[in-house]
């Protein structure tokens, strides 16, 4: 009989796909229509086409030219390091391989500030925002399951949008947050006295997330771009301060657990490369541990063949589990059942 963390969830962004949250790959497109067609962004034309050439270039130099190089995580990210300018340790060997960049700068990296600011500001403000509550309402079918097993849920986000949050009430999920409203890693600590029935593990943070000035992060409706505790890129997201440590910490525990039959990706790409390196530990020391994918696909044998590489090849074709459905289709069909014939049990739920 399936029990509490018997199965554990993981969102990626084709989670939120259907309550028309762009993902990432996407949100370069609206960055290049507002660089053509808007005043305000404009200026930062030229500087944007150097950046975005110098990533496409880096990767082409690997032998990857594939359409997906160049995403809005990778592009604040290397705006990120480009920031850390003369402080960078790598600025000695790199300072005068890009003169272009220099150019449209001006010598000064304020117009890459900017355009980054610009562009965190849409993603809080616009791209992430869910715009009316029944486009999200299929989050609701979380709870739904969990009231038929009766036991928590444990569901870890890489996504920053709201939508579990606004379908099933913040008063049915622990983030982390108190009644005055800091995040406090206590919360989330031991397990048997949290009484909501979600337990929602946002590991890259959440556009509500507001950094305050003592370094703590606090839940707020109205976050400014400079203040929002979110975290981007691939190769950089484990973060070595809390609350992103911890929750990374707690997906670690979690798969790693014995009693962890299964990791349901719902959405996920498998890019990110430390939850890829996370999941892949887990399965080489679970062998029983199954993986099941829900996303639509083109080719199942390359899709198959995709995850298994980025999983580092840790898994037999028969612990992958891929089903070809939206997440919208998927949560609101969804049954114990079905679970329970992933995980290979068919007793019934309790």
């Amino acid at each position: 009989m399936l029990q509490s963390d018997s199965f554990i969830f993981l969102l990626g962004a084709g989670a939120s796909f259907d309550a028309k949250i762009p993902v990432s790959a996407h949100m370069i497109n609206r960055v290049e229509d507002l660089i053509i067609n808007d005043k305000n962004w404009q200026p930062y034309k030229d500087l944007y086409y150097c950046i975005k050439s110098g990533i496409i270039n880096g990767a082409g130099i690997t032998g990857n030219f594939s359409s997906d190089v160049i995403n809005i995580e990778v592009l604040v990210n290397t705006m990120e390091e480009l920031l850390k300018s003369y402080e960078h340790p790598l600025y000695p060997f790199i300072g005068s391989w890009i003169p272009r960049l220099n150019e449209v700068c001006n010598n000064k990296f304020d117009k890459i500030r900017e355009l980054k600011e610009l562009i965190v500001d849409k993603l809080c403000n616009d791209w992430t925002k869910v715009e009316h509550s029944e486009n999200c309402s299929y989050y609701y079918n979380f709870l739904r399951l969990q009231k038929t097993y009766n036991f928590p849920l444990s569901i870890f986000s890489l996504n920053y949008d709201l939508c579990l949050e606004k379908a099933v009430g913040k008063d049915n999920v622990q983030r982390g947050f108190a009644l005055d409203h800091l995040w406090q890693w206590q919360n989330l600590e031991d397990e048997s006295q949290i009484e909501e029935p979600i337990r929602l593990y946002k590991l890259h943070g959440s556009m509500d997330w507001k950094k305050t000035n003592t370094g703590e992060v606090e839940e707020s409706d109205n976050v400014s771009p400079d203040k929002v505790a979110i975290i981007f890129g691939t190769a950089y997201k484990l973060q070595y301060v809390d609350p992103f440590l911890y929750l990374v910490n707690v997906f670690r525990k979690k798969t790693l657990a014995q009693s962890t039959k299964g990791i349901i990706c719902v959405g996920y790409s498998f890019n990110d490369e430390h939850i890829n390196g996370i999941i892949s530990q887990s399965l080489k020391k679970n062998c029983e541990q199954k993986i099941i994918s829900i996303a639509p696909i083109g080719n199942e044998d390359n899709e198959r063949n995709r995850i298994l590489e980025k999983l580092n090849d840790n898994i037999s074709e028969e612990r992958l589990i891929l089903i070809n459905k939206k997440a919208k289709e998927w949560l609101e069909s969804v049954s114990c059942e079905e679970i329970e014939s992933y995980l290979g049990t068919n007793e019934e739920p309790f």
